[in-house]
């Protein structure tokens, strides 16, 4: 049962990322997030990684790269007032509420690669991140794969509904 969810889901992934290539083609631009939710590939319960105030910024340029930044909307502050200088429980808490990586992007049908040339998550920079995009009006809803998600690694698939800001 376990892996026909699991199964289910990577189905929904990629339906959900359906959409003409012409609105594909619309993820140019600065997008701010204004969700985050994932799914659990084992039991199908939903959680929010980052909280129910998420934040982030997402950039597409017209010239095939891109960058994102998200993290947990009530993240503390450091206590030294510096990271250099706080405990090493506040860093990797600032760690786990956040993440970041820039590259290069391709859109392929239904899909689009991101191509990591530098992350806040060492094991991602070389590599590719696949999503599942799909545009509409001024919300763009990117959906992954099956990943490891925060507060325990399970695998989720996760969803984000961008709003464009600009």
């Amino acid at each position: 049962m376990r892996k026909l969810i699991g199964a289910a889901l990577v189905a929904t992934a990629m339906a959900t990322g359906s959409g003409t290539v012409e609105a594909q083609q619309n993820v140019v631009g600065v997008w701010r997030l204004v969700a985050y939710t994932a799914v659990d590939a084992d039991s199908g319960a939903v959680i929010e990684p980052f909280g129910s105030a998420p934040k982030g910024v997402l950039h597409y340029t017209a010239g095939g790269r891109m960058a994102a930044v998200l993290s947990a909307g009530d993240r503390k502050r450091f206590s030294a007032g510096n990271r250099i200088n706080a405990p090493v429980e506040e860093r990797a808490e600032a760690f786990s509420t956040s993440t970041a990586y820039a590259g290069t992007y391709t859109l392929e049908g239904d899909r689009v690669t991101h191509h990591v040339e530098i992350a806040t998550n060492p094991d991602w920079v070389g590599g590719d991140q696949l999503r599942y995009p799909k545009v509409e009006g001024n919300r763009l809803t990117i959906t992954t794969p099956p990943l490891p998600t925060r507060p325990d690694g399970k695998l989720r698939v996760s969803t984000l509904v961008w709003e464009r800001a600009e």
